[in-house]
């Protein structure tokens, strides 16, 4: 049997969808401008975070100092609480790529609200299991898969995460090849050639689609 392939929320983790009004009553909210640091790869994870509105980067830098893109996560989506749970420091940074609201959760409130609504928790529970899915999924895909059906299945997923008609996304070459787990020098070799033959128009950090059946179809079935 050949193995199936997955591009549905492989580089995202999954949207839960408005809190509940029990649990919203007991949060705190944040905003942070475009730019700024929500969380600090090191620090200890005191609370874990919830999307209301904007976006939000999570980036891991090696102790040689490069730096990788580990994920995004927009509204409806959970971020920083597999540390929280475990205890432990951030392993990463989170930057506000927008102005970006968040509901700041602490161990005092989550005690509140598994009073209240100890559903919640099953929740979260399935917040990140989502996550060892991710990872697994793009452990999988670096393992098996080529270069330019990598890159394809992250930019499929990218765009379907959008409202419906977008045709581009604003992303580096370098943040791409992190999601990627490859080097810059690749991605921009795949988009150059996609390029080329009209599957994509590329900008300073953008790119457009002109034939997103087509990259679909390679994201699906990794057939050129």
């Amino acid at each position: 049997m050949e193995m199936q392939h997955v591009v549905d929320e492989a580089f995202h983790p999954r949207r839960f969808g408005p809190l509940p009004p029990e649990v919203s009553e007991l949060v705190t909210s944040k905003l942070f401008s475009k730019g700024s640091i929500i969380i600090l790869q090191g620090e200890p994870a005191w609370h874990f975070f919830y999307v209301q509105t904007g976006h939000v980067r999570a980036t891991i830098v090696r102790q040689d100092g490069i730096e990788k893109v580990l994920a995004f996560a927009e509204p409806g989506q959970f971020f920083a609480d597999v540390p929280f749970f475990q205890q432990s420091n951030h392993w990463y940074t989170c930057e506000a790529v927008e102005s970006t609201e968040v509901r700041v959760f602490s161990k005092e409130v989550m005690e509140k609200i598994n009073r209240v609504r100890p559903d919640f928790i099953f929740t979260l529970m399935k917040s990140m299991a989502h996550k060892v899915w991710m990872l697994s999924n793009q452990m999988m895909t670096i393992t098996f898969d080529p270069s330019e059906v990598r890159l394809a299945r992250i930019l499929v997923e990218m765009i379907t995460r959008k409202p419906e008609g977008t045709q581009s996304l604003t992303i580096t070459h370098q943040e791409l090849s992190s999601l990627m787990g490859t080097s810059r020098v690749m991605v921009t070799r795949v988009l150059n050639g996609w390029k080329a033959r009209g599957i994509v128009d590329l900008r300073k950090g953008s790119l457009s689609f002109k034939d997103l059946p087509w990259l679909e179809q390679l994201a699906a079935f990794g057939i050129d």
